[in-house]
C-alpha cells in the first residue's frame, strides 16, 4: 500500500538526483520526469541531439547492473522508470550507478 505516496517521494528524490549529475555533466542538456517516470536528454556541444552519448550511457549503466532505454525521436534520451515499491536506498543506488554510468561516457564541466 501507499504506492502512489512512494512514488512521488521517491520520484522527487530521483529527479534531484538526475539533477545533480546533469549540472556537472554538460551533455546533459535536460532532465524531466512526473513521478518515477524520468529521462535525462543527451546532445553536443553544438546543442545536437547526441545519440550515441546516449548509448554509450545506457550500456555504461548496464555494465553496472543497471537496466535503462533509450528513447526519443533521435535516440538521445535515457529513460530511467523504476517500479512503483523503489525504495530510498534502491534510488541512491541507481543514483550512484547512473553518476559512474555518465562520467564514464562523457566529459564534466570545468566550473
Amino acid at each position: 500500500e501507499g504506492l502512489v505516496e512512494n512514488a512521488a517521494a521517491q520520484g522527487e528524490r530521483l529527479l534531484a538526483g538526475l539533477r545533480e549529475v546533469a549540472a556537472v555533466h554538460p551533455a546533459v542538456a535536460d532532465v524531466r520526469g512526473l513521478g518515477l517516470m524520468c529521462a535525462s536528454e543527451f546532445t553536443d556541444a553544438d546543442g545536437r541531439p547526441a545519440p550515441e552519448t546516449a548509448a554509450w550511457v545506457r550500456q555504461q549503466a548496464e555494465e553496472r547492473d543497471l537496466l535503462l532505454l533509450t528513447c526519443g525521436a533521435y535516440g538521445n534520451v535515457v529513460r530511467m522508470i523504476p517500479p512503483l515499491v523503489v525504495t530510498g536506498e534502491q534510488v541512491d543506488r541507481a543514483l550512484e550507478v547512473w553518476a559512474e554510468a555518465v562520467a564514464a561516457a562523457t566529459v564534466p564541466s570545468k566550473d
